[in-house]
């Protein structure tokens, strides 16, 4: 009778259960489900795919209100590439893990909703980490508490990651830890991930630019018992709330976040959109001001609906940290910090532009009066935000506690890491195709995933004259080679011969043929997406659609007439894969780009995207043909030819990015091409075929303090012209300032010798650089003097390496950077001299590794710097 009691009550309290709300307040409610509807509507192509598990009956309430959450708001990435299985599992893997720790009945509904239930963090690709990671992490975390186990996720990260700089894309979670390593979007993206695994919020935070430095950064914010704090991702601190951006991150003027869904949280917001906010958290890290923009007319009338972007220089060009529409009184304002902005505003091709010192003003007036086709020259001085002085800082007895287990994490990843296949073992893989050197540079290339690139190899191990494999091995990319599955890259495999036009050719011709065929259809990759199974799909598929003898504009139209164009609904710019655009029938405009490649390569038809300027090619006719969606005629591209140069009185060769940039003006702003490694501009003279149009050419170099002198040249390329212009770069004043007088007796202790500074300085200068072998800003460093190899051996001076004993320097070694010959180790013992240099440059130091110092051969200090920077190499050199 008790048995019986007992089962009726358990019955009771599971329908209980089952009929609670996720959604709890019933006007919230009522709007997802109404934006449901819309989205299910829209995603009518794949109703079956994505929504037949709302059918089920099994369904919980609280599982479908859920899963109608995340179906209203997702972007159009996941509507197109995934199903209703991977979305169902992801909320009763989050409902799971708010059941199973103490600390998810503390979390409210509107926190969970957006920071635990989410299954995506930016623009990563999705996969089961969340499950994966539950089960690894649940008894590990269990019995602690919410903030110590938001500490404990984060070491879990680090023994699995660390840093590494890599391309764009962001790779899923599990294929990050399959690398071991990851950029700080990538570690950010997997510490958010972990720790909504767990069920504790988190959210990826980024500074979107810096201030005082190129680059940009990520990072992660936890919410624990009502409280958002941060954290380095991947990087261990003894406490939240610290991390070695803790200084950086009050130079910033602008950190933000996109939160998925309607939100209605206490952040300011930058941007909202019916399926997402862009919330500003500035405030959290630094001294703020909201600032107020009027844009006018040339009459003096208020502009409404105008377009305000709030500027940073960054990496030769001025980024957008934010854009804001005017309202009804033309009226744009922003949160930002203490640094200097260039205010763009434009409406209707109008434009206009005025630099914002933030210490210095509150509001200002922009008036919409700029000429598009004006050639000029326009300098400016822009200055970053001050650093803070406060850091948190904690016990002597916690740093070292932590440091010893960074050490132990760091001996678990290296030893996972050696797993890897090895050169030695790779002499045993035999192909026909790929030479034993060959097959070695794409497995070491591969890491973690040489087990799939060790099975796609030998699925076609015998010799083929018809297959490229060299050459499709070459089109991917190093991350194409880490995370791609053997069956995918198996489906991508093409034949020479299958696409060689039926008619006669001779010698030159298949020789032209085959150049087009190695540049539009042997490569899997087309641009930043992810590479999926696309093209066998689409070549069955295709045909029926367009016709079997399509052309390029047959294509064009085709997608104008079949694929709608949602500009906001991808708000998240992960892309489509060519089979979801088929599928879904939406798209941004870049995916769509995207399919248009793989449409045509599917129908016989070479095809490339140029990943710099976003120019779309197909090669008919034999030659390559423009193709534009927004052109009104068929090839009426024009071009010119754009030829730089730079002065012969430059002491180095400019790069891209580094020093300069080119932009098109398009729509009332200049839209920044992305040459970023291409050979086009890696050796002078640079040249460039370019649509004809208007240009702007932006140059500028940093003073230590962040400081920048920009540059910025407007001008006209015509078409069929052959315009030559010279990169022209401002000069730093000199700043003849001293930091202090140095003992040069002191002495040093390396591996090799114990000698005096005054010994071991080489000319009259020498460098000094201590670093944190753990941190990202150390590796940014070592990488920055690795690529200035060859000036500083030139320069022959003592480029001194010094690790503090108490840093974690036992695996450190300096061998694998590639360091200039002249560079030298030293492990500074209790660090002696690192004291001794504070001591006399008058500096207090509060861990911002590096730390750098230039000391002449008086031992006067003559250059400090401290703390992140991107190009410091180059600063160091210059300032020799």
């Amino acid at each position: 009778m008790k048995k019986s009691i007992s089962i009726l009550l358990a019955i009771i309290l599971f329908c209980a259960c089952n009929n609670d709300h996720f959604l709890s307040d019933k006007s919230y409610r009522n709007t997802v489900h109404q934006d449901f509807m819309k989205r299910k509507e829209l995603a009518a192509n794949r109703n079956e795919a994505l929504f037949s598990v709302l059918d089920r009956t099994n369904l919980k309430l609280e599982e479908r209100e859920a899963l109608e959450f995340l179906y209203a708001y997702m972007p159009l990435s996941d509507l197109a590439d995934y199903n209703g299985d991977f979305f169902l599992q992801q909320v009763k893997y989050a409902f799971k893990a708010r059941d199973e720790f103490s600390w998810g009945a503390s979390i409210p509904e509107d926190v969970f909703r957006h920071f635990v239930l989410v299954y995506r963090v930016n623009n990563e690709n999705l996969d089961t980490a969340r499950m994966v990671i539950f089960n690894e992490l649940k008894d590990r975390v269990k019995d602690l508490s919410m903030y110590d186990a938001a500490l404990e996720v984060n070491h879990w990260c680090h023994e699995k990651v660390a840093y590494r700089a890599s391309d764009a894309r962001t790779s899923a979670p599990l294929a990050t830890i399959r690398t071991s390593l990851g950029r700080c979007g990538e570690e950010s993206t997997f510490t958010v991930t972990a720790m909504r695994a767990v069920g504790i919020p988190a959210r990826q935070c980024y500074t979107p630019r810096w201030a005082h430095t190129d680059d940009n950064h990520a990072w992660v914010e936890v919410w624990v018992d009502g409280q958002w704090f941060f954290l380095g991702a991947c990087e261990p601190d003894p406490e939240l709330n610290m991390g070695w951006f803790a200084i950086p991150s009050t130079r910033t003027m602008m950190v933000h976040s996109n939160v998925f869904g309607k939100y209605n949280g206490n952040e300011e917001v930058n941007k909202s959109g019916d399926l997402f906010s862009c919330v500003n958290m500035l405030p959290n890290y630094t001294k703020t001001k909201k600032i107020k923009i009027k844009v006018i007319d040339d009459k003096g009338n208020a502009v409404v609906g105008a377009s305000v972007k709030f500027k940073l220089y960054n990496y030769a060009e001025y980024y957008p940290l934010a854009t804001i529409e005017t309202d009804a009184q033309g009226i744009a304002q922003l949160t930002t910090g203490y640094g200097d902005l260039l205010i763009w505003a434009s409406k209707d091709n109008c434009y206009a532009y005025e630099k914002f010192e933030v210490r210095k003003m509150d509001e200002m007036v922009v008036k919409l009066d700029k000429i598009a086709g004006k050639e000029y020259v326009e300098l400016f001085e822009m200055v970053p935000p001050d650093a803070a002085e406060d850091k948190k800082v904690v016990s002597e007895e916690k740093i070292n506690k932590n440091t010893q287990r960074l050490q132990y994490e760091d001996s678990l990843r290296n030893g996972y890491m050696q797993t890897f296949m090895t050169e030695e073992k790779a002499k045993n893989i035999t192909n026909e195709n790929l030479t034993p050197d060959e097959i070695w540079y794409f497995l070491h290339k591969s890491e973690g995933n040489y087990a799939e690139i060790i099975d796609f190899m030998n699925s076609f191990s015998k010799k083929n004259e018809d297959i490229d494999l060299k050459g499709f091995l070459n089109a991917l990319s190093d991350k194409d080679l880490r995370d791609s599955p053997s069956e995918i890259l198996k489906d991508h495999i093409t034949y020479f011969s299958s696409y060689i036009p039926k008619n006669e050719m001779n010698s030159d011709s298949l020789t032209k043929y085959k150049e087009a065929y190695t540049r539009g259809i042997l490569p899997a990759r087309i641009s930043n997406e992810l590479i999926r199974p696309w093209r066998k799909y689409l070549t069955e598929k295709l045909p029926a659609q367009i016709g079997k003898n399509a052309n390029s504009k047959m294509v064009v139209d085709w997608i104008k007439d079949n694929i709608e164009i949602l500009p906001e609904d991808n708000y998240y710019r992960c892309p489509l894969s060519p089979r979801g655009v088929f599928e879904l029938r939406k798209s941004d405009a870049h995916s769509r780009d995207i399919f248009f490649v793989a449409a045509c390569r599917s129908l016989l038809i070479p095809s490339y995207m140029d990943n710099a300027t976003g120019q779309l090619y197909a090669y008919e006719n034999g030659n390559w043909q423009t193709v534009n969606f927004e052109q009104t005629k068929e090839n009426d591209v024009k071009t010119g030819q754009l030829v730089l140069n730079y002065p012969e009185t430059l002491p180095y060769k400019p790069e891209y990015w580094i020093h300069y940039t080119i932009a098109k003006f398009e729509n009332g702003d200049f839209v920044t091409f992305d040459y970023e490694n291409d050979p086009r501009v890696a050796e002078f003279p640079v040249i460039l075929d370019l649509e004809a149009g208007y240009y702007m050419l932006s140059t500028g170099i940093r003073y230590s303090d962040g400081t920048v002198l920009s540059r910025l040249e407007f001008f006209n390329l015509e078409v069929d012209q052959v315009l030559e212009k010279t990169i022209l770069i401002r000069d730093l004043e000199p700043r003849n300032k001293e930091y202090g007088q140095l003992d040069l007796s002191i002495k040093l202790n390396s591996r090799n010798q114990s000698a005096t500074l005054k010994e071991v300085m080489k000319k009259d200068k020498m460098v000094i650089c201590f670093i944190d072998p753990t941190r990202e800003p150390t590796k940014h460093l070592l990488k920055d003097l690795s690529e200035h190899k060859q000036q500083f051996e030139s320069w022959g001076g003592n480029l001194l390496i010094v690790v503090p004993s108490s840093k974690n320097a036992a695996d450190f070694k300096i061998e694998k950077w590639n360091l200039p010959k002249n560079a030298q180790l030293s492990i500074d013992q209790e660090s002696q001299l690192m004291t001794q240099i504070l001591r006399a440059s008058k500096q207090s130091f509060k861990d911002e590794y590096p730390l750098i110092f230039i000391v002449n051969e008086k031992g006067k200090i003559i250059f400090k710097s401290e703390g992140y920077r991107i190009g410091t190499g180059e600063l160091i050199y210059k300032s020799l």
